[in-house]
């Protein structure tokens, strides 16, 4: 790092973004001005902005007392009933603040130790943070600071950002201009500013930095590098440009730049900031494509190899350019039978390209954790390539389009958690909603009419992919997968931990679970609806299995109504009078994978007595199929049903068909 006040350029990574990381624009961006003999300092006005403005316990205190100011002010009154309960909440429960207020140094500093990877400390840890952000953003409503980004619906429009900018009730970046930023431009070398912009939501805090660095040095050229709509905003910097443009830039705004490496190829440079500076355990450094390096998706494995070395890091995460499915087949021509030295986290586009080797090689090369970003038109593929890449082991994160309109992909993610292991929602600066997520949790997944379980996902409070890739490292997708947090937001469970296994008639249920499985069956999909009550209630014997007060899987042996197998058996051949009819069998999402239809199918059996049985299972019905064949079932015969418009296969268990055969 060059002496601030003697450097030419000043690299700037504004707010506000993930503070786990190290930005990798000005890495990279560094690393090309330094190889063109130009001296340069770099400020993470962002990580500033989290440590050192917003998050500490004096900055805190005094946002108690404006929430209260704005509250007496009547600036909350048209506001959503959320913020109005938080509003409340601070008035009401001011000692409870105050207290959380006094343990964020401490859940700082538990972010860069081990405890990061106790999960109920975590949780405690995330949810506190949570708050206090939630307090930063009521202090500046309608602003809303989370921790990966900003929005303010007060800036829709180019004509809007003059009077956000001047705002001091709803910018929260003014406090960052005067004491963070005014020092660091004072520098009477000082000949460029350059605001490093790669997301949307730095928008408005970069065109903040740069109108207040106008004010202080009106001689200093300012300079934006990024693309959004209100960089078309005139009289806020000298220059706008890409990428592309940097090196003439440069070249022309600092003309006495030294001598230039020629021949060099960039390559990030991380000794701008401190590393351990940043909010993680671990340092994770980030890996992006640009044009001239790391084109090669070998190349980044070595890069991440050798940097890793040299900065003492073995994580690594790719996350703002998204890579294309191509580059997953690049790279597993690379991998090795060994043990990987690095894990990795990349951000990928789907084009139905993948399959189960290039899967299995990319965990061998390292790859942990794939952010996928989906559209309507991707959801056919999405299946396959998830299902893929979860049985090889790596953890499936997928990202929605803010404007995607196909409910299927949505329902699809809460329908199948054991291959979408989580799923988040893009969203844009322009936005007012007080916890954007929320939209994605309203999604109601196909069992939405089955009692829910008790908690959630532990991975909700994983909602920075650092920590996500930080704990899929370190636990594994299925153990990750099955933790879940408690109603009381700071316990945890395990699910599949302590399942109870019931066989009973139909009128030996508890009350309400008959409606229950009925729901769980209805909810399946696999079957019609209009005889499920009659046949449970008339059922031989019912097999369902509990957990923590919750049904979580069930199945029968139904007696089948006689026209019913009547025209089954003409259909298929087979006399199955006086048989019984094993199925409804459903297994809530989150429990598949665990062999529980498997043990409810073997318990079902062993209580049969005298009596014979068959099931039904339509030919696409894979999963049902592999099933049937783990508990000895064969198939007998197979059939095209007109009501079904499929073929339907007759299934015996093995050892009837050879009792029967004499054998």
């Amino acid at each position: 790092m060059s002496d601030p006040d003697v450097s030419d350029v000043l690299l700037v990574h504004p707010p506000v973004a993930s503070p786990t990381i190290y930005p990798w624009e000005l890495a990279y961006t560094g690393s090309c001005i330094a190889g063109w003999g130009v001296s340069l300092n770099y400020y993470d006005a962002n990580l500033d902005f989290f440590l050192h403005h917003i998050l500490t316990s004096k900055a805190l205190t005094g946002f108690l007392e404006l929430v209260k100011k704005r509250e007496e002010q009547g600036v909350f009154k048209e506001a959503p009933i959320k913020a109005r309960r938080l509003v409340n909440d601070i008035s009401v429960n001011r000692n409870k603040w105050n207290k959380t207020i006094s343990t964020i140094d401490c859940n700082l500093k538990r972010l860069r130790t081990g405890e990061f990877y106790k999960p109920e400390q975590y949780i405690s840890t995330s949810t506190d943070i949570n708050d206090l952000l939630m307090l930063v953003s009521l202090t500046f409503y309608p602003s809303y600071i989370h921790w990966s980004g900003f929005s303010t619906p007060d800036v829709k429009e180019l004509c809007h950002i003059d009077t956000f900018v001047e705002d001091r009730d709803t910018n929260p970046f003014l406090g960052l201009c005067e004491n963070g930023l005014a020092g660091r431009i004072a520098g009477k070398e000082l000949k460029l500013l350059l605001l490093l912009v790669s997301s949307p939501d730095q928008a408005p805090a970069a065109l903040t930095l740069a109108r207040s660095s106008k004010n202080i040095r009106p001689d200093l050229h300012i300079a934006i590098m990024g693309n959004h709509e209100l960089f078309g905003t005139s009289g806020y910097v000298d220059s706008f440009l890409q990428e592309k443009d940097l090196k003439k830039f440069v070249k022309r705004t600092i003309p006495s730049g030294g001598t230039e490496s020629h021949g060099r190829v960039s390559i990030p440079d991380f000794t701008g900031l401190p590393l351990k500076d940043y909010l993680s355990p671990d340092i994770v450094l980030p890996i992006e494509l640009n044009e001239d390096v790391m084109v090669q998706s070998h190349t980044i494995v070595g890069f991440a190899e050798g940097d890793g070395r040299r900065f003492g890091s073995t994580v690594f995460l790719n996350r703002e350019k998204p890579l294309p499915m191509d580059f997953i087949k690049e790279l597993t021509k690379n991998a090795t039978s060994n043990k990987p030295s690095i894990s990795i986290g990349l951000t990928c586009t789907l084009d139905g390209s993948a399959d189960s080797t290039n899967m299995d090689e990319a965990y061998r090369t390292g790859v942990k954790l794939i952010q996928w970003q989906v559209s309507s038109e991707e959801s056919k593929a999405l299946a396959g390539i998830l299902w893929h890449s979860s049985n090889a082991g790596i953890w499936n994160n997928v990202i929605i389009p803010e404007n995607i309109s196909d409910e299927k992909v949505t329902r699809f993610l809460a329908d199948n958690p054991a291959i979408a292991h989580s799923w988040t929602q893009r969203w844009s600066s322009i936005s007012n909603y007080l916890y954007p997520n929320d939209r994605v949790n309203q999604v109601a997944p196909s069992y939405d009419e089955v009692a829910k379980l008790p908690g959630q996902p532990f991975w909700y409070w994983l909602s920075d992919p650092v920590h996500m890739l930080l704990y899929v490292k370190r636990y594994g997708v299925k153990k990750l997968l099955r933790w879940r947090v408690n109603e009381d937001g700071k316990s945890l469970y395990t699910i599949g931990s302590s399942m109870e296994y019931h066989f009973v008639k139909p009128q030996e249920l508890p009350p309400g679970y008959l409606d229950e499985i009925c729901k769980m069956v209805e909810a399946g999909g696999s079957v019609g609806t209009k005889w499920v009550r009659h046949n449970l209630k008339n059922a031989f014997l019912i097999g369902y299995v509990t957990e923590r007060g919750s049904l979580v899987a069930n199945s029968s042996l139904k007696q089948p109504r006689p026209e019913y197998a009547d025209a089954v058996s003409e259909q298929s051949g087979i006399d199955l009078t006086y048989y019984l009819e094993r199925g409804y069998t459903s297994v809530r999402p989150e429990y598949r994978g665990m062999g529980i239809g498997t043990k409810l199918l073997e318990g079902l059996t062993e209580r049969i007595g005298d009596r014979k049985l068959f099931s039904i299972i339509a030919e696409d019905n894979i999963a049902t199929k592999k099933m049937a064949l783990r508990n000895r079932t064969k198939k007998v015969a197979q059939f095209y049903s007109d009501r079904a418009g499929k073929e339907i296969g007759v299934w015996i268990p093995e050892w009837m068909i050879e009792k029967t055969s004499g054998h």
